[in-house]
């Protein structure tokens, strides 16, 4: 996985095809949007973990041997994480997913396949928007 970065990561990108975070990673980088990839939640967790000021989690939602949705529940399980501010955008290719997803006024959710400019769009906005408390 891509992890030169210029300056402190803001996105977090979690994905299992290591091609497609890897994609991401260097698209945002082209654009000034330092960014990590993690192939798994527990990979991400890491990153989360040493890299404090992420502000973006991007995450497929169905990933190898989890969900990404878990994501939410183990950040507040961790007191230091949940003590964060994050902006939480999901994708997802399953078309039952998105009701769920959209009836959490407070998560963002993209279909996949993903638009470059639609995410990169919507990582910007999210970037630009107030803290807001996690989950």
């Amino acid at each position: 996985m891509n992890r030169t970065v210029p300056d402190e990561a803001l996105v977090l990108i979690i994905d299992d095809v290591p091609e497609i975070v890897d994609e991401l990673v260097t698209m945002l980088s082209l654009l000034d949007i330092p960014a990590l990839g993690a192939g798994s939640l527990s990979a991400a967790m890491n990153v989360l973990e040493n890299e404090p000021g992420l502000r973006v989690i991007a995450c497929d939602v169905r990933l190898a041997q989890e969900s990404g949705l878990e994501i939410l529940q183990l950040i507040a399980e961790q007191a230091k994480l949940s003590a964060r501010s994050y902006h939480f955008l999901f994708m997802t290719g399953d078309p039952m997913r998105p009701d769920a997803i959209h009836a959490q006024k407070r998560y963002h959710l993209l279909s996949k396949p993903v638009q470059p400019r639609q995410f990169v769009e919507m990582l910007q906005e999210l970037l630009a928007a107030p803290d807001t408390a996690n989950v």
